[in-house]
This record gives structure tokens, sequence and C-alpha cells, in this order.
């Protein structure tokens, strides 16, 4: 009975230390962003965000007012240039669909970004809008 009380307390603080650390270890930035958006064919509210990287490949996207999120597979991205910590947004009329989160590295060696795949949506959006000049591209500064 001791030896099952021990092994379970030992399994739940080894899960606790694991969780803090992986909390510890994500990138975490914040940003405003003040339209409802597209991302992943998930429909998110304007608000207060946190964009955390959770691996490599791997983004949530968590709005803070209302607790909504989405974890995103993206393709990653490096730039030689400087480039400043933002959000891209693509626009159509008056959608906007998440298309890349940049993040400076430390140093002025340059910057890391990820690419979201065009959605099913965003590519219809885009045809919709080809004859009138297309889309254009709104910039949400990250911090």
């Amino acid at each position: 009975m001791k030896r099952n009380m021990f092994w379970g307390l030992t399994a739940v603080v080894l899960a606790l230390v694991i969780n803090v650390a992986f909390a510890q270890s994500a990138t975490k930035s914040k940003a405003d962003v003040p339209f409802a958006f597209t991302v992943d064919q998930n429909s998110m509210s304007a608000g207060h965000y946190s964009i955390i990287e959770i691996s490599d490949r791997t983004l949530q996207i968590r709005n803070d007012d209302t607790k909504t999120s989405v974890a995103v597979i993206a393709l990653r991205e490096e730039s030689l240039k400087p480039q400043s910590s933002r959000l891209v947004f693509h626009k159509y009329g008056d959608r906007y669909f998440l298309a890349e989160v940049w993040s400076e590295s430390g140093g002025g060696s340059g910057s890391r970004g990820v690419e979201f795949p065009t959605s099913k949506w965003e590519n219809e959006m885009r045809t919709a809008f080809k004859n009138t000049g297309g889309g254009t591209e709104v910039v949400v500064a990250l911090r």
C-alpha cells in the first residue's frame, strides 16, 4: 500500500516538473489585434493575444480575453536581414487571414518566422478579389 502511494506521488511530482519545464521553455509573445481574423479555418475575434511557440513548427494562438486558442502547424522561415517581431495578415475586403509570425533573433543576426499554409477560404477570397487588385498586407506588432 505504501509502495503504491509512493509511486503514485512520484508520478504526480514528475508530471508537474515536466509541465513547469515545458511552460518555461516555450517562447511567448503578445499582440493586440484590433480586428477579427481567420487562422487555419478557425475564426478568432479581435482582442489581446498570446503567441506561444510550442515546437519548431507549431504555434498556439490564444485570445487572452475569451480564453479561446488554436494550435497551428506552420512552415519555418529564416531571414538574413533583421525583421521586426510582428504578425502579418492578408486582407481581402473586410476579411483578415493570419499569414505569418516573425520574431527577432538575438544579436541582430536575422529573424525567424513561420508561414501558415493558405486555407481554402483564403484562396477563394484571393480569387474573388483578383480583379480588384487583390488583397493587402496588414502588420500588427508583437511585444
